[in-house]
């Protein structure tokens, strides 16, 4: 009886010893690097049991978690809603709203771009119209909002406001378009500290904080609509809002737009921009300055953010996969990775369902223009037609090492949040089955095999 204790001891030491959980505050998450530190979760995702589904509304924005909190952010109707859930069960805990006029001029959804930022006990998010609010984690307690529009008489652009705000030191950091540029906002009391006029516009990236040569620096990439086009990488002193220096990158397109964070590591910045353009390697000098290090056109992005892992950038350039060397800009493979042939568990019939067999019809089995985040040692890749993955990348090559189809539906461009050992991923469009939803699947190892 004591030996069999003291196996049930050790195995349960044994999985809370490989079980690492961690949060995703903000866009990209922690660093807003695309990747989580989150260990012991399952490579099956056949196997994987939706927890719980939340309505969705209209909404490209990526839920933010911080512990046993998630903060969704989205439109029903006229209205556009901050809301916290309860992380495990989906329960509503506080919800805020505010009345929208907003039209896509495009056809696209309605509601908001920009994911929250979660700063210790406080909430900050940025509606698609410009309302900027500050919350009470705990409660929902609005504590303060600026309405960008009207205070700075900036315009919607293209698509409204997109880029996530930023939470530096005690500020938050914010794009504001035209020619008022990047703002900075007191955290606690929504006071304006500084506002850095230049030409370039409000993109639709998010800004990026970092440490070079000894000090915090501010990257925005910056860019939206103007005529003629023009945008770039700014660099800014995040204590007084000044353009340390600023490098131009944008498509001549009028109909284009800057809409992929910036990559940093070390003292260089990796920005991209489709529409023929490319990416472009910068350095960052000891005096601030920028010092072009290579050009290619080996990795141009739409949107989607690159994840650097081991010296390699993977991210989807439009519709196919790409791996970079971060050092040389040197191409080492291209691919369109898809299913056809295997197959891939179908659950998207909903919620406690039995995972069926599912093998796409030619055509069907690929990612689109994917999103890509890394965890455990591997790339979770949510296609833009619902298709879940994980994917095996390394400078040899893509491996699918499992699939699940979660719905049939579009605009699927919000990338997948893991907290907690849980998958969250927004389901953009109805599909037939379902309205527009929010999914949280259980991708715990120790789960069991989700019947």
């Amino acid at each position: 009886m004591q030996n069999g204790f003291m196996r049930f001891v050790l195995a349960i030491l044994l999985i809370v010893s490989v079980q690492i959980f961690a949060d995703w505050p903000q866009f990209l998450g922690v660093g807003r690097e695309g990747r989580s530190a989150e260990q012991g979760l399952t490579a099956d995702l056949s196997s994987t049991k939706t927890l719980w589904m939340h309505p969705r509304g209209e909404s490209y924005s990526a839920p933010s978690v911080s512990g046993n909190r998630l903060i969704h952010h989205a439109r029903f109707q006229s209205t556009e809603k901050v809301e916290c859930l309860d992380a495990t069960t989906g329960a509503l805990l506080w919800s805020d709203g505010i009345p929208v006029t907003y039209r896509d001029r495009f056809g696209y959804l309605n509601g908001p771009r920009a994911s929250p930022s979660i700063d210790g006990d406080r909430v900050y998010a940025l509606g698609v119209q410009g309302a900027l609010s500050c919350y009470q984690l705990q409660d929902g307690k609005l504590l303060w909002r600026r309405q960008l529009v009207n205070e700075f008489g900036v315009s919607m652009e293209f698509f409204g406001f997109a880029g996530s705000p930023l939470v530096e030191g005690g500020l938050v950091v914010v794009n504001l378009g035209m020619k008022k540029c990047v703002a900075a906002f007191d955290k606690l009391t929504g006071e304006t500290k500084w506002v850095s006029g230049d030409q370039w516009g409000r993109s639709y990236a998010s800004p990026v904080a970092a440490a070079m040569h000894g000090r915090r620096v501010l990257l925005v990439f910056a860019g939206g609509e103007s005529n003629p086009p023009v945008g770039g990488l700014l660099c800014l002193d995040p204590s007084s809002g000044k353009i340390l220096d600023r490098f131009a990158w944008r498509s001549p397109r009028h109909a284009s737009a800057n809409a992929s964070t910036p990559v940093v590591s070390g003292n260089r910045v990796f920005i991209s921009s489709s529409y023929d353009v490319g990416g472009v390697m910068l350095e960052v000098l000891p005096d601030f300055t920028f010092k072009e290090v290579y050009r290619t056109k080996a990795y141009a992005s739409h949107w989607a953010t690159p994840i650097l892992v081991d010296g390699h950038l993977y991210g989807f350039a439009n519709n196919k996969l790409v791996c970079m060397e971060w050092a040389t800009g040197k191409r080492v493979w291209r691919t369109v990775p898809k299913l056809e042939g295997a197959s891939a568990a179908d659950a998207s019939e909903g919620a406690g369902r039995g995972a069926d067999r599912y093998r796409p019809p030619p055509g069907e089995g690929g990612f689109g223009i994917g999103s890509l985040i890394y965890a455990d040692g591997r790339f979770l890749c949510l296609g833009e037609n619902g298709l879940l993955a994980w994917l095996e990348l390394s400078p040899d090559g893509c491996t699918i090492l499992s699939a699940v189809r979660l719905f049939k539906a579009d605009q699927s461009w919000t990338g997948p949040v893991l907290s907690g050992g849980r998958a969250y991923i927004g389901q953009n469009l109805p599909d037939g089955k379902h309205a527009a939803r929010l999914i949280c699947l259980d991708l715990n190892k120790e789960s069991g095999d989700g019947e």
